[in-house]
């Protein structure tokens, strides 16, 4: 970046998969949105060609839809990045080494995002126009996360290291999310089915939980094996047992909430 954005940038057409082969004064001559208008990449970025598949930002606020619609290959953020990073992936890897705005993994069918700070509102959610969330991939967020976490959830795997704001798993079908922090406020509303984990038993759920009591899930130990990170989340280990609740009932749902021993 050769100084910070004056005004929002469009990057969904910088992947590797448009840029590859092409050079440094290739990249610098390509248009892309900026504010109400376009501007050069190369009046806004420092360009260098490499020779792998990987294209490296610097990251910025106001750096918009980085890596949305990636199909494969590898974005790296050196920095924070705004609204819509990964959404509509559908494979390769997203890591951004900040924090991510609102609307991260939005859509997401596939692939893997990475996130090493905080995120905003709407991680995994649907995008403007669309009925369903993430239907697929990996999402990690070491930080906390906005509202609407995981919202009409189809599939996939969100992992949030912090709190979580209120309103998580709305109408959440299919999938999980694990949050090792605090689940916030009305979480489950209209959730039909899917699964979260948590370490803590939530302090206002949605109406319309029942708990079933402490049980053993060897499930739970078959899915830490699998996906050790979810493991890492928690410890390093998941012991299999925990208090179950099921929900939401009042939408007919039968998901339910974990919170692990």
């Amino acid at each position: 970046m050769k100084a910070p954005l004056s005004a929002r940038v469009d990057a969904s057409s910088l992947l590797p998969a448009a840029l590859a082969g092409e050079s440094a004064a290739d990249v610098a001559a390509r248009t892309i949105p900026f504010g109400t208008g376009v501007a050069l990449v190369g009046d806004l970025f420092e360009i260098t060609a490499e020779t792998d598949e990987t294209v490296v930002f610097s990251g910025d606020p106001r750096l918009d839809y980085v890596g949305a619609g990636l199909a494969d290959g590898e974005i790296r953020v050196e920095g924070s990045v705004g609204a819509g990073a990964g959404a509509s992936m559908s494979g390769g890897r997203l890591v951004i080494s900040g924090d991510a705005g609102d609307g991260l993994a939005a859509g997401l069918t596939g692939g893997r995002i990475e996130v090493f700070g905080s995120a905003g509102k709407n991680v995994g959610g649907p995008r403007p126009g669309e009925r369903q969330g993430m239907r697929g991939g990996v999402v990690s967020v070491a930080g906390r996360v906005g509202d609407g976490l995981g919202a009409r959830l189809r599939g996939g795997l969100i992992l949030v290291g912090g709190d979580a704001g209120a309103g998580a798993a709305d109408g959440l079908l299919a999938g999980t999310l694990a949050v090792a922090g605090r689940l916030g406020p009305g979480a489950g509303r209209g959730m039909k089915r899917g699964s979260i984990l948590v370490s803590s038993a939530p302090e206002a759920l949605a109406p319309g939980f029942a708990e079933a009591g402490p049980q053993d899930f060897v499930a739970l130990k078959l899915l830490a094996r699998r996906v050790p990170e979810l493991a890492a989340l928690f410890g390093g280990i998941l012991s299999g047992r925990a208090v179950r609740l099921v929900g939401n009932r009042l939408a007919g749902g039968e998901g339910e909430i974990l919170v692990l021993s």
